[in-house]
């Protein structure tokens, strides 16, 4: 019988003759025959976190959120709220603080001046909530580890790093799988699909977490347009979840399609709202000056007046 594997953390290993230093299990896909744990406890509702009801209110704000690496400020003067359930797109040049704004949210860099609020925590508080979607060519091609497995990694927060995935993760497994449309690659080795596919899989790893909060660097960078379709898909899936989104993206007019919010930064935040408030020329210029940007699949060249 074919399985997938789930990966068990050096922390859970012992030593070789100790009690409980067996091999990690094998762990059937759902359609595979499998012993379930003798409790199951439901999914939570997609976009929440078992035990909580869903809340409106914000997601995340941002109260004149500066950050800094040692002296030096990398942005500054973020102000704005994402409304629950909402996408906030972050545009700009490269170096305009996207990826460390995205890193403050996590919680991974401090707030030198301001702050900002994550699901009404600070966000190193929050990170059981939240998911991240890295761009996938941070990723070593070459580690040995199906696709199932790497989406089943989405659900060691909700159980534990030393617990064995049940039933309910295996589906929900399969199921983000299934809403990124590679749910026939399950059993794959990971370093076989293409960029495309691979930012397809880290997606997936990050629905089947659950998360209130998804947070998404450049992952359109790359992608065919196959996979960039199955994102978009994906996307508006979690967004009717519930499921807040923050994506940095170079790409206009995807900026328009995905989001409700669009927030302009080259160092400091030029401007926050709605897209048609956010991408006008003005704040367009004031970000990326004489540069050449794509609007609607259109090269445009903005110059000072």
């Amino acid at each position: 019988m074919s399985t997938v594997t789930a990966p068990t953390p050096a922390s859970c290993l012992t030593a070789p003759g100790a009690a409980g230093g067996s091999p990690a299990p094998a762990i059937a896909l759902p359609d595979q025959t499998a012993a379930a744990p003798a409790v199951e406890v439901a999914p939570a509702p997609s976009g929440y976190a078992a035990g909580e009801e869903a809340s409106p209110g914000i997601a995340v704000s941002f109260d004149n959120a500066a950050i800094a690496y040692g002296r030096t400020t990398v942005l500054r003067g973020v102000h704005g709220a994402l409304p629950a359930g909402g996408t906030l797109a972050l545009i700009g040049p490269n170096g305009a603080g996207k990826s460390s704004l995205i890193k403050a949210v996590l919680g991974l860099v401090p707030v030198a001046v301001g702050s900002i609020t994550v699901l009404d925590r600070a966000p190193a508080a929050a990170r059981r909530d939240v998911a991240y979607v890295p761009q996938a060519d941070a990723l070593d091609r070459d580690f040995p580890i199906s696709v199932g497995q790497v989406v089943l990694m989405g659900r060691y927060r909700r159980i534990g790093w030393c617990r064995r995935p049940g039933r309910a993760d295996r589906a929900a497994a399969l199921a983000a799988l299934e809403a990124v449309g590679l749910a026939e690659r399950a059993r794959d080795r990971f370093g076989t699909l293409s960029g495309g596919q691979r930012q397809r899989v880290l997606l997936a790893r990050a629905i089947a977490a659950e998360p209130r909060l998804l947070l998404l660097d450049e992952p359109f960078n790359g992608v065919d347009v196959v996979s960039q379709d199955a994102l978009l898909a994906a996307l508006a899936t979690v967004a009717e979840s519930g499921t807040a989104t923050v994506v940095s993206t170079h790409d206009l007019a995807l900026a328009q399609v995905i989001s409700d919010q669009v927030c302009v930064l080259n160092g400091r935040q030029i401007a926050f709202g709605p897209a048609a408030h956010a991408l006008a020329p003005e704040p367009l210029r004031a970000a990326y000056g004489g540069a050449a940007v794509e609007i609607g699949g259109q090269s445009v060249i903005l110059t000072r007046p």
